[in-house]
């Protein structure tokens, strides 16, 4: 390194050192820059924001029930400058956060933030509580909805929505066909149904199923495209949690088939047992 390149590094730390002084002098109470501990105060600002948060809707609650609705509105606007729209988010998230089970998933869930947290309001308590408890939201844990954005939070709930109403209308359909089936046994009355007609019925059962498993796999493709993305992007490594979601995709189906003492390869050879008497004509 030349002397002038030496010199020109020097005066660069000295500007940057100038500049945290004056920074810290008006915003920090003259303190030496430290990055954990204004992230921890940055943290500990969004707690009390969102306990604040809350506080507000109780007290918007305690007001609605015990005002006029034109009133209440007013006050709403006038007093605490929101709208319809939010006082009514503010007290339903309070009112969520009510129970015993939310209130224990409630300080893991006030990190992520105002926004997302109203986001996430969407899901189902059990999800919020599952999601809390290290577990995740259509492939998504607690880190990565952190680090995403709002929008991508947004996103990626709605994609979550759309992959469940698609599956739930596939076993629907399946599972019409099973109780038109069961409707046609009942109408034979108190006659014992033939063994083929039992075991039709059960098929059919595993069948439904076996379409909602592999729906389910099936998203992972698109989802650990976007995690391969992310990573790429942002730097970080998702294959830990991608193989550790396959082997345990793995694992349950094995502790299946030794359950079982199922073969490997299904016979090919001959007639499945409750089909010969179909076969036969009978």
């Amino acid at each position: 390194m030349s002397e002038i390149e030496v010199m020109d590094a020097v005066n660069t730390d000295k500007n940057a050192a100038m500049h945290s002084m004056m920074v810290m002098e008006q915003w920090g109470n003259g303190e030496t820059y430290n990055e954990d501990r204004w992230i921890e105060r940055g943290r500990q600002a969004v707690r009390q924001t969102l306990e604040g948060m809350f506080e507000l809707g109780r007290a918007l609650i305690v007001l609605k029930e015990h005002t006029p609705h034109g009133r209440f509105l007013e006050i709403s606007e006038n007093e605490f400058g929101i709208k319809r729209s939010e006082a009514g988010r503010l007290m339903s998230a309070t009112r969520r956060f009510a129970t015993p089970q939310m209130q224990k998933a409630q300080a893991r869930l006030m990190d992520l933030g105002k926004s997302k947290l109203l986001e996430l309001l969407v899901e189902e308590d059990v999800t919020l509580i599952e999601l809390a408890d290290g577990g995740d939201i259509n492939g998504h844990t607690l880190d990565d909805v952190d680090r995403m954005t709002v929008k991508e939070l947004r996103l990626a709930l709605r994609e979550s929505r759309e992959t469940a109403a698609a599956k739930d209308k596939v076993i629907a359909d399946k599972n019409k066909k099973v109780d038109e089936l069961a409707e046609k046994l009942a109408k034979k009355g108190t006659k014992e149904p033939k063994p083929q007609d039992v075991a039709s019925e059960l098929t059919m059962r595993l069948s439904t199923t076996e379409i909602g498993v592999r729906s389910d796999i099936s998203r992972l493709r698109d989802l650990f495209e976007q995690l391969t993305a992310h990573g790429e992007a942002h730097g970080f490594d998702h294959r830990p949690q991608m193989v550790g979601c396959i082997n345990q995709i793995i694992r349950d189906a094995e502790s299946l088939r030794e359950q079982f003492a199922l073969p490997e390869e299904a016979p090919t050879d001959s007639v499945l047992e409750w089909l010969q008497g179909v076969a036969d004509g009978e």
